[in-house]
């Protein structure tokens, strides 16, 4: 007879070849010299015992299981998949009104809005329901804008528009993003204007950022800033102006000219939400939830499936 804790011993090591290697009970009892019946037992004990647990989530939709494996894949609080519509436009459109559903449903009172094609679409499409205000709150820019032609990169803008939607109150920040040097933006970085807002950088309650592809428009002065380095080190995307690769790993400016808040401050944000364009690529959300910083995800269904299909892909 096996003692009971070479028993147990056993009875892991068979369900651990089963359930995390994918191995058949014929490939196990041929790796342990024992027979398939031994191993088939071995493992309806281990069920019955606890040491194996077997979870059925209910899903209604293939959105809501796209949402489920998104979670448990990447450790997210939450993933909002939503459904494609006719057109890349309308899809987007729905991410960003489900995203802005988040700030009646968390109730967050210090609210970072990014920037992006996304912020822009949240600003232009996002409505809150009957009666709804969230009059608490305050709103507030988590970089500075740009004069690009596109109004998701007017980040005041973005916070007017947002907060005259929410019902609550705005602070601006009354800096363009990049400046000519790190010099001058250390001045700036003394200037009370820039520390009212920059304070705020320090008890976010709920960050939206827009994860976007790398390279894409506006490429936000990448090679003054970086040299070469985003195309040697595989930059895939970034958030904010910060730029990352497939692994999650930052890739750090060769020169620090942009006032945006950092990465180690959204880290310590309450709750971090990304929107994600139909147009991303699956990398570029892969590299950013391999952040660490985002725990919430707003993306297409086509998406979503792309992303777990690339992230579950076994490596060669």
């Amino acid at each position: 007879m096996i003692p009971a804790d070479k028993k147990i011993e056993r009875m892991l090591n068979v369900a651990h070849m089963y359930y995390e290697r994918d191995m058949t009970q014929n490939q196990i009892a041929k790796e342990l010299g024992i027979s398939r019946p031994l191993v088939s037992l071995l493992l309806t004990e281990a069920r019955n015992c606890g040491l194996v647990t077997i979870t059925i989530n209910d899903v209604q939709s293939r959105e809501q299981l796209a949402a489920k494996r998104l979670e448990s894949c990447f450790g997210l609080r939450r993933a909002l998949v939503q459904p494609d519509a006719a057109s890349a436009d309308a899809t987007d459109n729905a991410v960003a009104c489900a995203a802005f559903r988040l700030c009646f449903e968390e109730g967050a009172e210090n609210i970072g809005i990014g920037w992006g094609s996304m912020m822009g679409r949240m600003a232009d499409s996002a409505e809150p329901g009957p009666g709804e205000r969230h009059e608490a709150g305050r709103l507030f820019p988590l970089i500075g804008g740009i004069g690009a032609s596109y109004r998701g990169y007017h980040t005041n803008e973005l916070v007017r528009i947002i907060s005259g939607k929410l019902g609550c109150q705005a602070d601006y920040l009354y800096f363009p993003a990049i400046f000519d040097s790190e010099q001058e933006l250390a001045m700036i970085r003394n200037m009370e204007t820039f520390r009212s807002v920059s304070q705020r950088w320090e008890s976010i309650d709920l960050a939206f950022v827009n994860v976007s592809n790398y390279p894409s428009y506006p490429d936000l002065g990448v090679e003054y800033r970086y040299g070469g380095q985003l195309l040697r080190r595989r930059a895939v995307g970034r958030i904010l102006a910060h730029y990352y690769d497939e692994e999650g790993q930052l890739i750090h400016p060769d020169v620090d000219n942009v006032i945006q808040c950092s990465l180690e401050q959204l880290g310590r944000a309450g709750r971090v939400a990304a929107l994600c364009s139909a147009h991303l690529k699956e990398e570029s959300v892969i590299g950013a939830l391999r952040l660490k910083l985002i725990d919430t995800l707003v993306l297409p269904c086509s998406l979503a499936e792309r992303v777990l299909d690339r992230a579950e892909k076994p490596a060669m």
